[in-house]
């Protein structure tokens, strides 16, 4: 997926991207009307509740959730470039999804067949592995917002490029993902899951690492180590998800955790555009103190640029000016890989917080994986 959308980015344009979504749609949705079918629990229930009138749609709970996830989407998307509530156009959004989603819950709470089951979550190893998902989501499209930009911006790379970087993370996930079906009953969901969320950190933090020399060895290996910690999060999660839950329960758990999952992915990559944004700027500042002819070393710097540009041809008026303009441009470069660096660290320390969850898991027999992704 990241390197075919980064060629078609390059050779047509981002827009492109989105077209395939059909086709894959189409298949999708072939395969699964010829291969998926519900359970015979599920289908008795629906046709006798036909038969007796009581099949419900519950229009209320639909319209009041549609409303208070769209209104956050609109704060997510749009809140550092509003900056946030300084913006009266954030706060009524903000102030629309809070209502709705207060009676969404109310009303979902009440309702006898509610389109969000919340009580599920009364169920502590569904309530954690809808944290994990949390989590998850969190973090992997949080990482896969930054990685791009950081490579495209700070190191040259082209989409295409910066799709190569991504691509040997997902190759990892496939490859490992029928290995995690066969260890998971040995080694259980807990250490899995500690192990998955463990190297999911690392991986952050070895990205903090980088410096502007690095290249893309090593950039490949931090989101192949990635791809290591996500491999093992899937089926252990799915599993605890579904571990107490009847089967009749299963389609309105699995709507549940994908929200878990899909707002985790909304708030982390409101957060790290936001923290990229921040740092940037506390970088700039803190930086630019020395950036001053009172400092010794900015000003053999300076002069160093300055004879640069008069040996190629400037006059020495013009060439001080370029050796300033690119002495900010560098300084502009640096505060902008350090603030990579610090949203890179704080989505490790924030994954990290998965680890001491699963201590908290309770015990159950592990059963098939069941659906959710």
């Amino acid at each position: 997926g990241p390197p075919l959308g980064g060629w078609i980015t390059d050779h047509w344009s981002w827009r492109w991207v989105f077209f395939i979504n059909i086709p894959i749609g189409i298949v999708s949705l072939m395969l699964t009307s010829r291969l998926l079918s519900d359970p015979p629990e599920f289908t008795r229930e629906v046709e006798a509740a036909r038969r007796e009138g009581k099949l419900k749609i519950d229009g209320w709970g639909i319209f009041s959730v549609a409303v208070a996830f769209a209104c956050l989407e609109v704060v997510l998307d749009r809140g550092q470039t509003e900056d946030w509530f300084e913006s009266k156009f954030i706060v009524l959004f903000f102030a629309i999804s809070m209502l709705a989603l207060l009676f969404a819950v109310l009303w979902e709470w009440r309702h006898p067949d509610p389109v969000v089951e919340i009580r599920l979550l009364g169920d502590r190893n569904f309530a954690l592995a809808s944290i994990f998902y949390f989590l998850f989501g969190f973090t992997l499209y949080g990482s896969t917002v930054l990685i791009p930009q950081m490579l495209q911006r700070l190191y040259g790379y082209t989409a295409t490029d910066a799709g190569l970087v991504l691509g040997p993370g997902a190759f990892v996930i496939v490859m490992l993902a029928p290995l995690v079906v066969r260890i998971l009953p040995k080694l259980g969901v807990k250490t899995l899951l500690g192990f998955g969320y463990l190297v999911f950190a690392l991986a952050m933090w070895y990205f903090a690492s980088f410096t502007l020399a690095t290249d893309y060895r090593h950039e490949a290996l931090a989101r192949v180590l990635q791809g290591l910690g996500i491999a093992t999060l899937f089926v252990p999660v799915s599993q605890l998800a579904y571990s107490n839950l009847p089967k009749n329960k299963n389609n309105k758990a699995s709507s549940l955790t994908n929200l878990f999952r899909n707002q985790g992915g909304s708030f982390g990559i409101a957060f790290v555009t936001t923290l990229l944004a921040r740092r940037s700027q506390y970088h700039q500042s803190v930086l630019v103190v020395h950036a001053t002819p009172l400092d010794e070393r900015y000003r053999q710097f300076l002069a160093t640029l300055t004879n640069y540009f008069f040996n190629h041809g400037f006059s020495h008026a013009d060439a001080a000016v370029h050796a300033q303009a690119m002495a900010f441009t560098l300084l502009e470069r640096q505060a902008t890989f350090l603030a990579f660096q610090d949203c890179f660290t704080a989505l490790g320390w924030f994954v990290l917080m998965g680890v001491p969850l699963v201590f908290l898991i309770k015990k159950f027999k592990p059963a098939p994986p069941s659906g959710g992704h």
